[in-house]
Order: structure tokens, then C-alpha cells, then sequence
């Protein structure tokens, strides 16, 4: 698993970062389109997200995957159905100096004929083509540092979002 570091300034953390470890899944689906996950009410317009979340205590990497991949799309896949693509390290530091840092390892996996639905958190299934993902990833990137999320996850600004999940997008486009 190649290990690529991302080192990003943020006006204030956002939910990730306030994790040690995270696991993302590029899920392909049969056509191989990518699997990605809207969150009406809380991603801005046009956003979506590789599936996934935060790692349990003590839980493998592997095993969050395995996890998030059967509460967010309801299918059951094994280890062995897991392609290791890349581990993230980002080291943030906010206005404030404070650092953060945050381990995300991300996955592929492709379904065959396996029926999935939304579930958890997510409330609908998107499927993007490379061209898509790529565009969603450009996306992430250019949201405007005034574009604020103010809620149950903290506040946070997101264009500091983008700076994290866009070169992870790009990066799961290789997998497609």
C-alpha cells in the first residue's frame, strides 16, 4: 500500500481530523462505476464521498472497511475481496496552531452481483464514472473557504474539507 502524506492548514478541524484513523472504500459496481455516498443536508450541492468512517478501538483497517461497506451499502464482502490502494497521512494545523493527525487508508472493492442500498448515515447511492469522480474531486477542491458547515459535526469550513478529500478522490480514480 503506497503511503502518500498530505500537509494542510485549516481554519478550524472538521470531524475527520478529530480521528486517528479512518478507512474509505472506492467501491466499483458491476459496470464498473464507483459507488459514492450523498449525504443530502450535510455534503454542499454536487458533493458526494467514498464510503466509509471513523476505525473502532482496536480495529483493523481491514475490518472498518468490511464494517462500513455492510452498514452503508448493506453488502457483505470479506478481506479478501479488499484491493490496499493507499494510506493517507495528513498532519493539519488549524489558525489556531493546534495540529492534527489523521491516518486514512483506502481501499478498492468491486461487487459483482450483489444488491446494496443506502444505509447508516448515507441516504442515497451515486454511481460517477472516472470522469465523474474526477470532476467531484475538482469539486472538492474549489469549494469556497466561506462555504461553512455549522451543526452536530462541529463547524467548519469546506474548502478545509476539500483540501483532505479531494486528492483522495483523485487518487481513487486510479483504482477505476
Amino acid at each position: 500500500m503506497k503511503v502518500i502524506e498530505l500537509n494542510i492548514e485549516v481554519d478550524q478541524a472538521f470531524g475527520n481530523l478529530h480521528r486517528d484513523r479512518c478507512v474509505l472504500i472506492a467501491v466499483k459496481d458491476k459496470d464498473d462505476k464507483l459507488l459514492s455516498g450523498a449525504k443530502p443536508g450535510f455534503f454542499p450541492p454536487t458533493i458526494t464521498r467514498l464510503l466509509g468512517g471513523g476505525l473502532d478501538k482496536g480495529e483493523r483497517p481491514e475490518a472498518a472497511a468490511i464494517r462500513e461497506l455492510s452498514e452503508e451499502l448493506g453488502v457483505e464482502l470479506s478481506v479478501e475481496d479488499l484491493e490496499p490502494i493507499a494510506k493517507f497521512i495528513t498532519n493539519a494545523v488549524d489558525r489556531d496552531g493546534k495540529e492534527y493527525k489523521n491516518e486514512t487508508y483506502l481501499y478498492g472493492a468491486k461487487l459483482k452481483d450483489q444488491k446494496y442500498r443506502p444505509g447508516d448515515d448515507v441516504k442515497q447511492i451515486i454511481t460517477l464514472s472516472k470522469d465523474e469522480t474526477l470532476q467531484l474531486a475538482d469539486s472538492f477542491e474549489s469549494l469556497p473557504a466561506c462555504l461553512w458547515y455549522i451543526g452536530e459535526e462541529g463547524d467548519f469550513s469546506w474548502s478545509d474539507y476539500g483540501k483532505m478529500y479531494g486528492p483522495i478522490h483523485r487518487v481513487a480514480v486510479e483504482y477505476l
